[in-house]
């Protein structure tokens, strides 16, 4: 505990003891005055207050503090931290209350909290209104409490130490918003009749043989046992297995600079960092993580497995793909600390990886950025290790500049400007021939805009369900 000195206290010194300090002084110069006067009050005071102190100091003794040791939330909305407040001592009219807020937070409501009439004996719930500006994991590590001295000349203040993490996931409202049509979907139990293509590769049954089947589909071994020509017949295959690849390494920093004219006002996805007035900032990485929390999502309702893989200079998280809620939560746990790391990706490894991990064939997902030529290279060399047994799909964030040059996008007006997109129509160029490279190995490479990653990644996906690709 900690005591500190109160409004009223400041007043008696100014009123009673600098002015006895002064009589003090002069007395000591004119023998006939005498000091005791001046020494008399404020040893009055000295007194009063000392024993003010020490008839307080038990009064915070009985007071205990409990805060959850978890606590979950999503970034941009109001966190309220449940706090119980529990009295052992004696009564107290007055508590005020304020937890320690961490760099990436800021208070919703009043800064300090009030309470009044904490008896003896009693518990008290409250709740601590927060507002997490960042995703990440992050600690509430005190809560600060003060009351009054009996006399009100001192405030009792103590510290209680907590050890609450907080998980703070990221926001999909936006993302969720753009793809409402496709979270009211139900598999395919809704009115309409979904055509589906292809015939699927799970095996059902074997019959016998009938004018008109494929002969790829004979059965050469049964035909022998039975004598007589046999057919396998397949069944569409309702459960595939799709992971997303993050790639998190130096690439994955890189800016993207919304119009704050563009960005709705509750917006958050935007709000991590801030260009100045004209434009907010998010970064790549933050796109990819909401995209695949999405694709997690629509995966789930689709009755697939899902699973996640994160690798920078090397794989460092990797969820085996499984379906249900228990599972998107596991998933969810594993992405929201993510950070990009200064390092350069390395694909082979990852290749490797995928192939040591993966037996059976899956959509693998990759949200990487190729709009550096090497980085491209290197993709390109060691995706064959992997590429002939699973389905790939590539899709990177378009550069807001990286577009045909004279697109109806935007007109340059002045000469700066055409520098300005000749340097981007090079750039969409390149990315335009990497495409081509990975077609070739039959990899198609998405170049959405920013705000259309998550509706591109999720339409891919049902096409390929749809088609029975994999």
């Amino acid at each position: 505990m900690r005591p500190v000195p109160n409004i009223p206290l400041l007043w008696i010194a100014l009123v009673v003891v600098m002015p006895a300090s002064s009589w003090v002084v002069y007395a000591a110069g004119d023998p006939q005055l005498g000091v005791l006067p001046g020494v008399a009050a404020i040893l009055a005071f000295v007194l009063a207050a000392v024993l003010d102190m020490v008839r307080s100091t038990s009064r915070l003794a009985g007071l205990s503090v409990t805060v959850p040791d978890l606590l979950r939330c999503t970034k941009g909305r109001e966190l309220p931290v449940p706090v119980t407040f529990a009295n052992r001592g004696a009564t107290i009219a007055t508590l005020r209350y304020g937890i320690a807020t961490p760099v990436d937070f800021r208070v919703a409501g009043e800064l300090i909290g009030r309470l009044t009439a904490l008896e003896e004996g009693k518990r008290r719930s409250v709740t601590y209104p927060f507002i997490p500006l960042r995703r990440g994991r992050f600690f509430l590590e005190s809560l600060h409490v003060e009351i009054p001295s009996r006399w009100g000349l001192w405030l009792l203040r103590k510290r209680f130490d907590l050890a609450t993490e907080v998980r703070v996931y990221p926001d999909l409202r936006a993302e969720r918003k753009r793809l409402a049509s496709l979270f009211l979907m139900r598999g395919h139990d809704g009115n309409r009749a979904l055509r589906q293509v292809g015939k699927g590769r799970d095996f059902e049954q074997l019959r016998d043989y009938q004018p008109g089947d494929d002969y790829i589909d004979i059965d050469w071994k049964a035909t022998a046992r039975r004598q007589r020509p046999a057919t396998r017949t397949y069944q569409i295959e309702r459960t595939q297995e799709i992971y997303v690849i993050v790639d998190h390494s130096r690439l994955s920093a890189r800016e993207i600079r919304v119009g704050v004219a563009k960005a709705a006002e509750d917006d958050w996805l935007y709000r991590e960092d801030s260009a100045g007035s004209e434009h907010l900032v998010t970064t790549q990485l933050e796109k990819f993580l909401h995209c695949s929390l999405i694709l997690a999502s629509v995966a789930e309702r689709q009755g697939d497995h899902f699973g996640f893989i994160s690798f920078a200079d090397k794989e460092d998280r990797f969820i085996r793909a499984r379906n249900g809620k228990d599972h998107y939560n596991t998933v969810r746990d594993a992405l929201y600390t993510l950070e990009p790391k200064p390092v350069a990706p390395d694909y082979e490894q990852l290749m490797i990886a995928l192939r040591r991990r993966l037996t059976r064939r899956a959509l693998l997902v990759m949200l990487i950025d190729l709009s550096d030529p090497l980085t491209a290279g290197h993709f390109y060399e060691a995706l064959p290790l992997i590429s002939r047994q699973h389905l790939v799909i590539v899709n990177m964030v378009r550069p807001e500049k990286a577009r045909p040059l004279f697109s109806p996008e935007e007109t340059p007006a002045t000469v700066p400007q055409i520098y300005e997109q000749l340097g981007g129509h090079f750039q969409w160029q390149e990315l335009r021939e990497t495409a081509n490279r990975l077609r070739h190995l039959g990899v198609e490479l998405g170049l959405p805009a920013h705000e259309e990653l998550c509706a591109g990644t999720v339409s891919q996906y049902l096409a390929v369900k749809r088609r029975q690709l994999i």
